[in-house]
């Protein structure tokens, strides 16, 4: 395992468990909320996200968790030799998305940038999270 790519819908543990195998493997990890937003939330520009993003692709070890965009995931993807996808009852996301948002004002969730704001990122959150449901019940 060098090159280690983490992804799940919110609220499925991703930076938890990221920066547990993290700190076991001694692999760097790259959170991609820090590198896709700024303080405050603020989406960085595309350039330098995309920068950022093909500086880590080309070092030896690495371990990426989260989505960024649909481009970066498919290159993240390829270019992994360890895929970790983390994907629990839809009842235990919802849950964790909610406590995550009761939390934070006594606490910044791991992985995200400084001051998030958390209120529209848990709207996002729940919406992402709709839609996975949506596509079950179609099935």
């Amino acid at each position: 395992m060098k090159k280690i790519a983490v992804f799940g819908k919110s609220g499925g543990g991703k930076s938890v468990f990221s920066k547990k195998l993290s700190l076991a493997t001694g692999i760097p990890l790259f959170p991609l909320d820090l590198i896709e937003y700024s303080k405050g939330g603020e989406k960085v520009s595309k350039d330098e996200y995309l920068q950022k993003y093909h500086d880590i692709l080309n070092t030896e070890f690495w371990i990426i968790e989260g989505f960024g965009t649909m481009e970066t995931f498919i290159k993240r993807l390829q270019e992994a030799d360890t895929l970790i996808y983390i994907n629990l009852p839809m009842r235990i996301h919802y849950w964790r998305v909610t406590k995550r948002l009761l939390l934070s004002p006594f606490t910044k969730p791991e992985g995200w940038p400084d001051k998030s704001p958390m209120i529209r990122s848990t709207y996002n959150c729940y919406v992402h999270l709709c839609w996975r449901c949506a596509e079950v019940l179609e099935c």
